[in-house]
């Protein structure tokens, strides 16, 4: 199979992240939001990629999903929380049970059914206690799957059924199917990358089943069709690409987080555009993401 090569655009105008990550698409305002993890910011943008707002989180933030019709779902390093972005006022829903207090929450998903996943990570990058964590919908905590180190996802392709969940030091790609039950089983792995490849780190995918797949250290986002062939590298002027999803009123442009933690003074120079969103126009559509849907019976506040 041929594979194509492509590069983005870069858009210069906007905040320049030390550790971007957890592209959103507002589909409900057509906004698109990410945050930056190190300096504890939620960045907001218009569909014009003008009107660039910076809200401090002075409790950290390490995710954003959407909740009902106009809030949104947040994380800190070990809670969720409801949060209105008119108002700047969030309410803690759950502080989450983690395996380990050398754990964070590090990613997270909604799926189609309105059920939260929040994928974990080991703090120091080394120990395997990372896990992926399923929520029904009156917030009982799943344990669904452990032994990573760093997590990503999970996403989901709900044409084909199958969740696909990263373990970003381990350089591997699962794929799985889900019972309500107890979230994932049947895991198996999709992709294996080597040294060379980089780390696969956040992810999206189209509604062919195509995995966007965004590689840390080397600069690129690769694109898999469902049967796990290579089909497309966006080759993008930085080297820390963090995570990707589909925006845009048709929900066909990728929108590409990157980072520029942890480089040296020459390869900032040499990277001047680390940090930066970058877009891609594909000619795929992604999904819409998930609000996040509570059980009204439920009793979580403060829980």
């Amino acid at each position: 199979m041929n594979i194509k090569y492509d590069q983005p655009n870069i858009r210069e105008n906007l905040y320049k992240s030390i550790l971007g990550q957890r592209p959103l698409w507002d589909w409900r305002h057509n906004k698109f939001y990410w945050i930056d993890i190190y300096e504890k910011l939620l960045i907001e943008m218009d569909s014009f990629f003008e009107n660039e707002k910076k809200i401090l989180m002075p409790e950290g933030i390490t995710n954003i999903l959407l909740k009902d019709t106009n809030n949104f779902l947040i994380s800190s390093n070990d809670s969720i929380y409801d949060y209105d972005l008119t108002s700047n006022k969030k309410s803690l829903i759950k502080k989450i049970n983690l395996l380990s207090e050398d754990n964070r929450i590090n990613d997270g998903n909604i799926d189609l059914e309105g059920h939260l996943w929040l994928a974990t990570m080991s703090k120091s990058q080394i120990s395997s206690t990372g896990e992926v964590i399923y929520h029904s919908q009156e917030l009982e905590e799943k344990h669904s799957d452990k032994s990573y180190i760093i997590s990503n996802g999970p996403i989901f392709d709900y044409e084909r059924n199958k969740g696909y969940v990263t373990d970003s030091i381990k350089r591997v790609i699962y794929c799985f199917s889900t019972n309500e039950e107890n979230g994932i089983q049947n895991k198996k792995i999709f992709l294996s990358f080597s040294l060379a490849d980089g780390n696969p780190d956040g992810m999206t995918i189209d509604k062919k089943g195509n995995l966007w797949v965004a590689m840390w250290g080397t600069g690129k986002v690769c694109c898999f069709d469902k049967n796990a062939q290579l089909i497309l590298i966006i080759q993008l002027p930085v080297s820390k690409v963090t995570s990707c999803t589909f925006g845009g009123l048709d929900l066909s442009t990728l929108y590409i987080t990157t980072a520029s933690v942890g480089l040296n003074e020459v390869e900032y120079e040499r990277q001047p555009h680390a940090g930066k969103i970058f877009t891609y126009q594909t000619k795929e559509e992604g999904y819409g993401a998930n609000c996040f849907q509570l059980n009204p019976n439920t009793n979580f506040l403060n829980s």
